[in-house]
């Protein structure tokens, strides 16, 4: 009877390391970019593993800007809330016009960032969204639903309408 918890434990323990491995491996080989400098590029045609939404538009359903109904500030405000109630989601980098946000998945620890650019044009605060995932060649729609996520949120955000 002692034994059988002794078989399982060798498994057990197997399998916890080799998820333990395959993290950190996964963290070695995708390092975190720097958005603090530059915006990211466009995705390619093709990708599967990218999504975004005005300058980046790629595989969601709103291709253009989101025209925030509030201050720039109020869209930062409202960007640091949808962060904030999201499991996971951490700012890696923001100042006055651009968020860059790291969101880790919940059981291989995959790290996609979001980089989220608020910028004033005619008077108008406008918001441009681009979600990818760092490794992989497919993101599962992730990315698609993150930015669809995002632009529901500032679309029904509470704000005094002023402008930027």
């Amino acid at each position: 009877m002692g034994a059988t918890p002794r078989r399982l434990t060798l498994p057990a323990l197997a399998v916890v390391l080799s998820w333990l491995f395959l993290i950190a491996t996964i963290k070695v080989i995708s390092p975190e970019p720097d958005y603090s400098q530059t915006l990211p590029e466009e995705c390619e045609e093709e990708s599967l593993n990218c999504a975004g939404f005005g300058k980046w538009s790629h595989r969601t359903d709103e291709a253009g800007p989101v025209i925030f109904e509030g201050s720039m500030g109020e869209a930062g405000d409202s960007i640091r809330e949808w962060v904030s109630e999201r499991d996971r989601s951490t700012i890696a980098y923001s100042d006055k016009d651009t968020f860059h946000v790291v969101e880790t998945t919940l059981l291989l620890r995959f790290e996609d960032d979001l980089v989220v650019h608020i910028e004033c044009s005619d008077g108008l605060t406008i918001v441009h969204g681009h979600s990818s995932s760092r490794i992989g060649i497919s993101d599962l729609g992730v990315n698609p639903e993150r930015l669809d996520s995002l632009i529901s949120h500032l679309e029904g955000y509470e704000s005094s309408g002023s402008q930027c």
